[in-house]
């Protein structure tokens, strides 16, 4: 293993309210993903969580002021995102992940979001949903707004009443979206909610529970990736999966290429996949 002055080190910033993050488990998954990669190499991880996007931004000009890294790895990307034309202006080499399309010149790892979220709509309608919601991650998220746009489209081909209560990942916003959708009168409630995160979905799940509604007899309930606490719920809730380690390995493997030389490269996310469980269940026609 190589010290000292052939060290290169490499941070990634996570904007997240305060105990999110150790409610979620995708981060802590992906870390220890990238971490296992890097082991033994020239590179050394740092993983940095702040409240908000201005602290955000304050951590990469603080880090390009002392050199305290080489790179950064860009996560959840942003609507109108300030970021990369900063780090651009700094000088820090950037790896891009998680975004939809790559931009010309970069190194980026390219997501899913659109075609998996299509590939739910249509799975809920083939076992008979008409009615179905959609609890948004934060509105200022890429991925939430690619989500959303594609969760309306695909509705409008299908001819499904689609409604999105927007979320923020929190139990609380779980809680308080899960309520609002079931307290509609019978004939405009859902039939199915997919939830963008597990916290959210397991708030769900306990707040149908309180009102009296079974899950999936009354409502199926979807997350977006899979956690140990959506295996061990009850019922187990179904999720649009991913390895969320190997994504890890992905950028590792991706931050190894940079240091290697390569700056402009373009190379997919671990796909998202449909994991049933016993919280969707079909519709059973009214007689």
């Amino acid at each position: 293993m190589t010290t000292g002055s052939d060290t290169h080190r490499w941070g990634m910033v996570l904007a997240r309210p305060r105990g999110l993050l150790t409610a979620e488990s995708f981060w802590s998954e992906n870390a220890d993903g990238i971490e296992e990669t890097l082991r033994g190499t020239s590179v050394l991880f740092f993983l940095h969580q702040v409240p908000g996007l201005c602290e955000e931004l304050e951590v990469y000009r603080r880090w390009a002021a002392e050199a305290f890294v080489r790179g950064v790895i860009l996560v959840n990307p942003l609507v109108d995102d300030p970021r990369p034309a900063l780090l651009n202006e700094l000088g820090l080499a950037t790896l891009h992940a998680g975004v939809e399309q790559a931009a010309p010149g970069t190194a980026s790892i390219v997501s899913d979001n659109a075609e998996s979220t299509r590939g739910a709509m249509e799975r809920l309608h083939e076992l008979g949903h008409e009615r179905i919601a959609r609890v948004s991650g934060p509105e200022h998220l890429a991925h939430t707004l690619i989500r959303d746009t594609m969760a309306r489209r695909v509705a409008q081909e299908l001819g499904v009443e689609l409604r999105i209560v927007p979320g923020d990942y929190s139990e609380a916003s779980g809680q308080r979206a899960t309520a609002e959708l079931l307290k509609l009168p019978a004939a405009t409630r859902p039939t199915a909610i997919i939830y963008d995160n597990d916290t959210m979905a397991l708030a769900g799940l306990a707040t149908a529970s309180a009102l009296g509604a079974v899950v999936p007899n009354d409502v199926s309930l979807i997350a977006w990736d899979d956690s140990s606490s959506c295996q061990l719920a009850s019922p187990p809730i179904t999720a649009i999966a991913q390895d969320v380690h190997a994504f890890g390995r992905t950028i590792a493997e991706c931050v190894l290429r940079i240091e290697s030389g390569q700056t402009s490269f373009e190379v997919p996310e671990p796909a998202h996949h449909w994991l049933r469980r016993a919280s969707v269940a079909e519709v059973t026609p009214q007689p």
